[in-house]
């Protein structure tokens, strides 16, 4: 039994039993709620230092069943700071988390009490967490993403600085091959517009040069059992080192999930499924944080069917039922996220 006594009680709490803990975690500080089993808690808020908080908690000398924070941009530290001394912690993910139907007061002090309670019950439900060397590589990945998006960007303002000024785009442009960017760089403009595009094609120039840079990285940082893993996945007709990368990375210990139906809801590839009575219908997908490789998986599902007799097969029957090439096409893809799942699973190469 532990006797506390906190700052702005008006007596002392007297915990039995194992503790729950919710923190509401933010950049600068922590706010904490902890209780027992027959609901007896303290509060309190402290500077977020992951330390203190770790000597905080056990200095209650109970035994702490769970710490429980919501997934958010100030990482997994903390989870790691806990899981370094024993202690259990959960990261919730933050659409799984029960929320009350009508608006009502949000504060850090209500949100870290409804992390304990929840976590007390049993009601949340914890995302996976990457090792440290698995997050710092996925981070690596992400950021060839986001250097790909502003070079597609960047090449969209170039076209779009062309047809504003109704000069005509060179002659392959639109794979954007060497000699059209030499084209761009010679063409007669007034001396503003000629600055305009050259500080266009600058950045392009420097976009794609960091992305290379990255991709060297990104080689030299995979770990031999992600590589072999990558190669396995670039065996699947039309899947590639950019498809196959950022499967390895954001799909992380691929046998954490249970059967392909789970896999699909945690990419976004699974429909929502609306029954009630004697009807049943499947409708638009649910959406998730794995919007990237949705994309990639849909895109790649395209190439797939075109050398896949099966995912061709699947294809047909399912745009002559409904009718929707997009939904067809995202059957494909849902099927190619299952075989390239169970590949690693299975740790083998694909034989049609």
């Amino acid at each position: 039994m532990s006797t506390l006594a906190h700052k702005g009680q008006a007596r002392e709490v007297r915990f039995e039993g194992s503790i729950w803990v919710g923190v509401d975690v933010h950049k600068n500080s922590y706010a904490v709620a902890v209780r027992d089993q027959e609901g007896r808690a303290v509060q309190f808020t402290m500077a977020a230092d992951n330390d203190a908080f770790v000597r905080k908690i056990l200095s209650y000398g109970q035994p702490v069943a769970l710490v429980a924070y919501e997934a958010g941009p100030c990482g997994y530290s903390l989870y790691r700071a806990c899981e370094a001394v024993g202690i259990a912690p959960l990261v919730a993910a933050p659409s799984r988390i029960p929320r009350p139907v009508t608006r009502g007061n949000k504060t850090d002090r209500l949100d870290c009490r409804k992390l304990a309670d929840y976590a007390a019950r049993d009601m949340l439900v914890p995302v996976s967490v990457p090792t440290e060397e698995e997050e710092m590589l996925r981070s690596l990945q992400r950021r060839r993403h986001g250097l790909t998006d502003r070079i597609r960007s960047t090449k969209l303002q170039i076209k779009s600085l062309l047809l504003e000024y109704h000069i005509a785009e060179p002659h392959g442009l639109a794979s954007w091959s060497k000699a059209s960017i030499d084209a761009l760089q010679r063409l007669e403009l007034s001396a503003v517009l000629r600055d305009t595009l050259d500080s266009y094609l600058r950045e392009l120039a420097y976009l794609t040069a960091e992305r290379h840079s990255v991709d060297q990285a990104i080689a030299k940082a995979t770990p031999h059992d992600v590589s072999q893993r990558m190669r396995i996945l670039q065996s699947v007709p039309g899947v590639g080192p950019v498809l196959s990368t950022t499967f390895a990375c954001e799909i992380f210990r691929p046998e954490r999930f249970a059967n392909g139906e789970r896999l699909s809801s945690y990419v976004g590839l699974a429909p929502v499924v609306s029954q009630s009575g004697e009807s049943a219908a499947k409708g638009s997908l649910v959406r998730t944080g794995q919007q990237r490789l949705r994309s990639l998986l849909v895109e790649c599902a395209w190439l797939h069917k075109g050398r896949d007799v099966d995912a061709e097969l699947l294809y047909r029957r399912i745009l002559s039922r409904t009718g929707h090439a997009q939904k067809a096409i995202v059957a494909v893809a849902r099927r190619l996220l299952t075989l390239l799942w169970r590949l690693c699973i299975e740790n083998r190469v694909y034989v049609a």
